[in-house]
């Protein structure tokens, strides 16, 4: 006879059992233009799709145009560690990010069932949440925008900035100052491309918090003794988790922004601190802010529970003391369970007490934050002498 654990339960129960938030733009592009889905079969797949579509034609196209004549087409290239940061390193990560931190947002959604944290009441709202945010994820409208929007943004640059797109010498003709083959498939292929990810993933994002928002207005079943530390919540502390590789992915950018003015020498003094404040900053708006969706409740069970607890902990207290203390007995104490029930609830009121009104614990955190800002490391070996760099990281710890 097969047992049928409660997680399991729950994605049947909901009829998600394929993945939840693992779709959404542009993971979908294909059926708008009439192709197989999915197009491509596995992850691994798909990472190799995105490295020969987005930077594997630079690298080639450069080597072409030093071939005919300009020799600094592929060093300008090589050296560009922007592009490498942005179509070699974060476009990859974040189609990676699909099948593991997508993935595992959807079981932590899921979870919300067999955790016992709703209401009987509430059980029919959260399916219409989760049916909600599946078909906010599925809409053709939001490929469609995603794919519009990715051009728009580098057509905006073709109008107002068009000196953007021809920064580095690979990206434009030496003789004319045209934008060189290399230069179009960046701006034509390569740079929406990065684009189209990049806001499938925001619009991922977007639908999480909102997501969170809908459930965190439902009748939740919040205990301020949990030993979560969290009212039951402390299960949503693994989205952080899996949200960091989301987080090392858009940390790229400022990173490789990072390489590439030093390079050039023309950081500013407030360069370092504004590149690392931000993919700090963006690792905290990915991971963290959509849970403070539930400060409100659990800021109300955690006075509830101060209050409720606190008064039971005195009550015992003062029976403790008027019992043991007002005329000691010292032969008896190791044979009645009195010390170790008042332990006991001294614990429980602990838990209380330390209750964390954001449901995220100390080791995700780090986890979060040093995701976002590891990429700096090599970044500064790349731009400072290494002696410089050991200095300074040691200064970090020491």
């Amino acid at each position: 006879m097969s047992v049928t654990s409660p997680w399991t339960a729950a994605h049947r129960s909901t009829g998600e059992h394929d993945g939840l938030f693992e779709t959404g733009p542009p993971r979908r592009l294909p059926r708008l233009m009439g192709l197989p889905e999915p197009l491509l079969p596995n992850t691994t797949s798909r990472i190799v799709a995105t490295l020969l579509i987005g930077w594997a034609p630079l690298a080639v196209l450069s080597g072409v145009q030093a071939l005919q004549g300009e020799a600094g087409a592929l060093a300008s290239f090589a050296g560009d560690v922007g592009v490498h940061a942005r179509l070699a390193l974060a476009a990859p990560l974040l189609v990676a990010a699909y099948a593991t931190c997508a993935r595992r947002l959807g079981a932590i959604a899921l979870n919300f069932l067999s955790s016992g944290v709703l209401e009987p009441s509430a059980e029919e709202p959260f399916r219409a949440a989760i049916a909600q945010a599946r078909a906010r994820l599925r809409s053709s409208k939001a490929e469609f925008a995603v794919l519009v929007l990715a051009y728009a943004i580098v057509g905006a640059l073709f109008a107002f900035s068009p000196a953007a797109l021809v920064q580095n010498g690979w990206q434009k003709l030496s003789a004319t100052g045209a934008m060189s083959p290399a230069g179009w498939w960046h701006a034509l292929v390569g740079a929406p491309l990065l684009l189209a990810i990049l806001l499938g993933w925001v619009w991922r994002l977007v639908i999480w918090g909102r997501f969170l928002h809908q459930v965190a207005r439902l009748d939740l079943r919040l205990v301020p003794a949990h030993p979560d530390q969290a009212g039951g919540l402390g299960f949503l502390t693994e989205s952080v988790r899996a949200l960091s590789l989301v987080a090392l992915a858009f940390s790229a950018l400022p990173a490789g922004r990072f390489a590439t003015v030093h390079i050039l020498d023309i950081a500013s003094p407030l360069t370092t601190p504004f590149l690392i404040g931000l993919a700090l900053l963006m690792g905290l708006l990915i991971g963290v802010a959509p849970l403070t969706a539930f400060v409100p409740k659990l800021l109300r069970a955690w006075r509830r529970g101060l209050v409720e607890y606190g008064g039971l902990a005195t009550a015992l207290g003062l029976d403790f003391e008027k019992k043991w203390l007002a005329r000691p007995r010292p032969s008896e104490m190791l044979e009645v369970p009195d010390f170790s029930a008042t332990t006991d609830l001294y614990q429980v009121v602990a838990n209380v007490q330390g209750m964390r009104i954001v449901p995220v614990d100390h080791k995700s955190m780090v986890v979060l934050l040093a995701s976002s800002v590891v990429l700096f490391i090599p970044a500064m070996f790349l731009t400072m002498p290494t002696e410089a760099v050991l200095k300074e990281l040691k200064g970090l710890i020491s």
